[in-house]
């Protein structure tokens, strides 16, 4: 097993988090003067510095203090001083709000934009129209907005109650919604509606019935009559149980379908979904499910998990039948080819399958890789680039950018540098690229790279960052520094305040419960979701997890991967039953977010592996023999593979 023991690192960046001058010191604590209004200390701050060039965010932070006030005529000569700041959109923003906050109808509604971003801006629109008379469409503007299966806020009620009393609100109407409500599943407005109805159809007894228990509903559903309403409500259940319980789903639809005359399009979206459920958890009539489907619903999805049930149970003939059956834009695709590779390589076709292998190999990813190990060849990684333009005069917001990134102000710069990125070419961008590596703002020049297409533009799109942190906690946990760099390249771009739909935050992403649970381990005070944007506690505590993760799984680096990606008990779930070949069992784990997780993470490790030490380790030698089923573990391919380094080619 791989020993993740610290390495000499021969490249050294400087230390990302630069001391502040003692003008941007300053700065910051005018700035947060400001904030709460204090004009004195703003005067005396500004008289000190001058000719900075962040003024205006003194300006601004003076006029956002006292908001509440309406400063309109400052505001409008703000904007006539800075007409490109992106401040103007947040002061307009601010005043908007704080008029509709204070009653201020009429002049809320000038300014009023329907900013779908609030509902509750929306719910104030309708309440000020109402206020002011300004009635005309209103009743139906209403409407649309009751028209939602969503809940929506309290702020919103006044214009409803209103609406209601002028005789809008019927059976109809509150049937309608309560089909909304039910489609997004949101059982407590549902009960609500349905309570409001004067003439309660029994269709709507049936959808709260599912609701509160949707398989016995379904059950119960046989006895109902086969009218529109309840196919259409039967319809959406079923498809939704299709995707949580889709063994019971496949025995009950049968009788669904025979009590129900369901249209072919209901009847294939029920059967498709059941299928691909099925196959999310192998079971036995997945591919049975699979074949029954009309030919129109054999798209890429279901030929993908064909091939990864027949995978789970390693029937390479079929592997390759499905493959082979596959339209060429999906067969072609990397991923495919290596399994057909292997499947040539199982069935005895080992000379095709070398062809297949050697031509993959020239790929700089995960797949090719891994065929260039089981053909013991070189890896192909080739750099490319365009000619930097110098920036012969830089956009003054770019250079606002900068300085507000320095000062750690992310939100403010990020916008700042959103106009001026657009003024320049693509030349222009590329020498920005240099300049963002230079000042450590490495998600940026990730993004450029992207834009520009550059992607084999490897030492900037893998930053060699925070090197100082990363060594420290590393060294400490005696894990390697280029996984942890591998994992922050994935989960954040390195954005420091990065924040994902799970509330994720940071360079390695973590959430707060896992903060507070890593920080107790550790003895460390922690104040907050805020606390996870600072790199250094971010990184100490996510390299500590990472050590507790490699001590669970008893050091195997793909099960700390899925676990760290979706949970730890989804990776323990995984180690009942499943293949114990690596690439299989990474190929068939039921997650699309976690296979390709895995996938982008260890084809990370390859190239910072090789910007490091030039000679990198196989990616095989991250890769052993699963103990599925308290089997032990080994190296994979075999002994000799896995231990080896790999040469780099350029033939491109």
């Amino acid at each position: 097993m791989k020993a993740f023991i610290l390495p000499v690192l021969l490249i050294i960046f400087s230390c990302n988090v630069q001391a502040l001058t003692a003008e941007q010191q300053l700065f910051k604590k005018t700035y947060s003067a400001a904030l709460k209004g204090d004009e004195a200390a703003v005067a005396t701050g500004k008289k000190q510095l001058q000719d900075y060039r962040l003024l205006h965010y003194l300006d601004y932070a003076l006029l956002k203090s006292k908001i509440a006030q309406f400063p309109e005529q400052e505001i409008e000569q703000f904007k006539k001083n800075n007409p490109e700041s992106p401040l103007n959109e947040n002061l307009e923003r601010m005043l908007t709000y704080e008029y509709g906050k204070q009653k201020q109808w009429q002049k809320y509604l000038s300014r009023y934009k329907n900013n779908k971003e609030s509902q509750t801006m929306h719910c104030w629109y309708l309440k000020g129209r109402i206020e002011t008379k300004a009635l005309q469409g209103l009743e139906k503007a209403i409407e649309n907005t009751w028209m939602n299966g969503l809940s929506l806020p309290d702020d919103c009620n006044q214009a409803f109650k209103w609406w209601e009393a002028q005789g809008n609100l019927t059976d109809d109407l509150l049937a309608e919604r309560i089909k909304l409500t039910y489609l997004v599943n949101n059982s407590s407005t549902t009960r609500y509606l349905a309570s409001k109805m004067k003439t309660k159809p029994e269709w709507v007894n049936h959808v709260i019935e599912l609701m509160q228990d949707p398989m016995k509903g379904l059950e119960s559903s046989l006895s109902w009559n086969d009218d529109e309403n309840n196919r259409e409500i039967v319809f959406h259940m079923a498809k939704r149980q299709a995707q949580k319980q889709p063994d019971s789903m496949y025995k009950l639809w049968k009788k669904l379908k025979s009590r129900f005359n369901f249209s072919e399009s209901q009847i294939t979206q029920v059967e498709r979904t059941n299928a691909l459920f099925a196959a999310t958890d192998y079971l036995p009539f997945t591919i049975q499910a699979m074949e029954n489907l009309p030919s129109s619903a054999h798209d890429s999805q279901i030929n993908a998990w064909k091939v990864r049930y027949y995978l789970f149970h390693q029937d390479w003939k079929n592997v390759l039948k499905t493959i082979e059956e596959m339209p060429d834009f999906q067969k072609n695709k990397d991923n495919w080819q290596y399994w057909r590779g292997r499947a040539l390589a199982k069935i005895g076709d080992k000379n095709q399958a070398k062809s297949i292998f050697t031509k993959l190999s020239g790929k700089t990813n995960y797949y090719g890789f891994l065929a260039a190990d089981h053909m013991k060849l070189p890896y192909e990684i080739c750099t490319e680039d365009i000619t930097p333009t110098m920036i012969v005069k830089m956009p003054e917001s770019l250079e606002n950018a900068f300085e507000l990134f320095e000062l750690d102000m992310i939100a403010e710069a990020r916008k700042e540098w959103m106009i001026g990125y657009q003024k320049l070419n693509n030349g222009e961008r590329r020498a920005l690229a240099d300049l963002a590596y230079q000042k450590g703002w490495y998600n940026k020049v990730s993004a450029i790279m992207a834009g520009l297409g550059l992607w084999k533009n490897y030492k900037l799109r893998y930053p060699l960052a925070y090197q100082h942190e990363i060594s420290q906690f590393t060294k400490k946990h005696k894990i390697l520094p280029h996984w942890v760099m591998s994992i922050i390249t994935q989960e954040s771009a390195w954005q420091t305040d990065a924040i994902s739909s799970a509330d994720a935050r940071g360079l390695m992403q973590l959430i707060d419960a896992t903060a507070k649970r890593l920080s107790q381990k550790l003895g460390l005070k922690y104040q907050g979701k805020s606390q996870l944007h600072d790199a250094d506690f971010n990184l100490q505590l996510g390299i500590f997890y990472q050590r507790m993760l490699f001590d669970r799984f008893n050091n195997h680096p793909l099960l700390v991967l899925a676990s760290y990606n979706a949970g730890e008990s989804k990776a323990e779930d995984w180690l009942n039953g499943f293949p114990t070949s690596p690439d299989i069992w990474a190929e068939t784990i039921p997650y699309q977010e976690t296979r390709g997780y895995i996938t982008k993470i260890l084809t990370n490790i390859v190239i910072y592996d090789w910007l490091i030490h030039k000679t990198p380790q196989r990616i095989s030698s991250w890769m052993p023999t699963f103990p599925v089923d308290g089997t032990a573990s080994k190296k994979w391919p075999n002994d000799l593979i896995s231990g080896q380094t790999a040469q780099v080619r350029c033939q491109q």
